[in-house]
């Protein structure tokens, strides 16, 4: 009997714990579905308690899961994820509302529990910035200046005609092979990007991406709210957090550590150079401020490379189009075998294809998460301050309301027409508008120029095992950047001497 009551004590413990545990959880939910209960919010598919929406999102398919979405509720639709309302715009008319409308009061990131545990996050970010306050108007008026205004983008062009010289050199050896093209393009990207930052290569073409790239892909997982950060009542039991940021460390010092190290001593002997670095160093930057904005531009070389090795897929896929951007490229180049930056500009058939590439795969299928610091309305919906709102660049390029045969590769679309990729034009969004769009976008369009322009002009592309162009499988892989499912494997034979210029 003493057995039973003890047994019976314990279930009596174990279940006031979990009604203590469970108590606030459940009077914090009551209190979120009361106040939204008065609010106009944009329409969605039914919450569940606690866990909101979550098993109406397919994880591996999300981007197009939300497309349908739209497609059922409207261009503005809401979730809940834990206590999170998060508000997914789909068109054009509901993306420019967002960015231009009600662009201050939009403005925000979400705070993220890992910028705690990672020294300097906070006053060195820009994308992950929770805030546009001073400090993060300094930082991205630095890195616009330094790298990527027109005064730093001329002064680095003889670099990147190096970098993409050495890539057609590499390229040109490996006639009849079967290459992993966009390992190739990466390793070009990395350095193209390292040699304005620290003036060196951190990768040979011939080495294997795959741990850099993993790096990189980790430092994006860093930006990607945790459960902590969706359900906070839970942020106690969040022990990925401190691991995480160990890693991050770690990684840090082994990539960037010994460079910037190298340069303090440097400029305390008066031997600088002109680099980033040594910009972010005579600004008083220490060491975790410098590998954080290092790591947040390093980023970027993986969706340049991505949106490349896409523009070689369905150039491959629809020989038409390659044909008629090579015989474009010839006659701009004439008989010279000579290719400059400043020739680039003025191809409509190579911005045409960089366009389309870009609005059927943009680098990130949602544009990074915007913060409602206040309350507002977008189309008449309520939008509650600290809501979470998403655009889905993805389903934006693909709407039929807005393209005609959306789901077909056709540059022609955008011959004539006055459609650019600098956040004025709301139908095609690869990098962001508003006062958070991405400031690096004038030297990623300079590399995809000039790079694809020379793949183009400098080889023939075939498919491995004479397989059909037309079968190329571009099914993709949610992700950021958004790649392709499979690996684009291609056997080049050169067709021109080609020398960059």
């Amino acid at each position: 009997m003493d057995t039973i009551a003890l047994e019976v004590t314990n279930s009596n413990q174990y279940l006031l714990y979990a009604t203590l545990f469970m108590m606030p959880i459940l009077l914090h939910a009551f209190s979120r579905c009361k106040a939204n209960n008065s609010l106009h919010l944009p329409p969605g598919p039914r919450a569940w308690p606690i866990i909101g929406n979550i098993l109406d999102l397919d994880g591996e398919k999300t981007h197009t899961c939300l497309a349908n979405l739209a497609e059922i509720y409207g261009p503005l639709i809401s979730l809940r994820l834990g206590s999170k309302l998060i508000v997914v715009a789909s068109s054009p008319a509901t993306a420019r509302e967002i960015f231009k409308t009600h662009d201050q009061a939009l403005s925000g990131r979400l705070p993220l529990r890992i910028s705690n545990v990672i020294p300097g996050v906070k006053s060195s970010m820009i994308v992950l910035s929770a805030e546009c306050n001073q400090r993060w108007r300094f930082l991205r008026s630095t890195a616009r200046t330094e790298l990527f205004s027109c005064r730093a983008l001329e002064s680095h062009s003889n670099l990147r005609a190096e970098k993409v010289q050495n890539m057609l050199d590499f390229l040109g050896l490996k006639g009849g092979v079967v290459v992993a093209i966009v390992d190739v393009l990466y390793a070009t990207i990395v350095n193209i990007l390292t040699n304005t930052m620290i003036s060196k290569d951190i990768i040979n073409l011939k080495d294997n991406v795959g741990e850099l790239r993993k790096f990189s892909r980790s430092l994006v997982e860093l930006a990607v709210p945790s459960m902590a950060d969706i359900f906070p009542l839970v942020g106690a039991l969040d022990f990925r957090a401190k691991r995480k940021a160990r890693d991050y460390k770690e990684k840090n010092e082994a990539l960037w550590a010994d460079t910037v190290n190298e340069r303090r001593g440097k400029q305390d002997c008066g031997t600088s150079g002109a680099d980033f670095l040594d910009v972010l160093i005579r600004h008083s930057f220490d060491d975790c401020e410098i590998f954080n904005l290092f790591n947040e531009l390093f980023v970027t070389s993986d969706s340049v490379s991505t949106t490349l090795g896409w523009a070689m897929s369905e150039l491959t896929k629809n020989q038409d189009a390659m044909l008629k951007l090579r015989d474009e490229i010839t006659n701009a180049i004439g008989g010279t075998g000579l290719l400059s930056e400043s020739q680039l500009a003025k191809l409509p058939y190579l911005q045409a294809c960089i366009k389309e590439t870009l609005r059927l795969h943009p680098p990130s299928p949602f544009l990074v998460p915007h913060c409602a610091v206040q309350s507002c309305k977008v189309t008449d919906y309520d939008i509650p301050k600290n809501s979470l709102v998403v655009v889905n660049a993805y389903a934006i390029g693909r709407d039929q309301k807005t393209w005609e045969d959306p789901l077909s590769f056709k540059p022609e679309r955008f011959l004539g027409k006055n459609l650019d990729l600098k956040g004025t034009h709301y139908e095609l969004l690869p990098f962001g508008a508003g006062r958070r769009n991405c400031i690096g976008y004038p030297l990623a369009l300079k590399q995809i120029q000039l790079v694809l322009a020379s793949l183009v002009h400098a080889f023939h592309w075939f498919l491995p095992s004479g397989m059909d162009p037309e079968t190329l499988d571009m099914s993709d892989e949610f992700r950021v950047p958004m790649g392709r499912a499979s690996p684009l494997l291609l056997i080049l034979e050169k067709r021109n001497d080609l020398r960059i210029v």
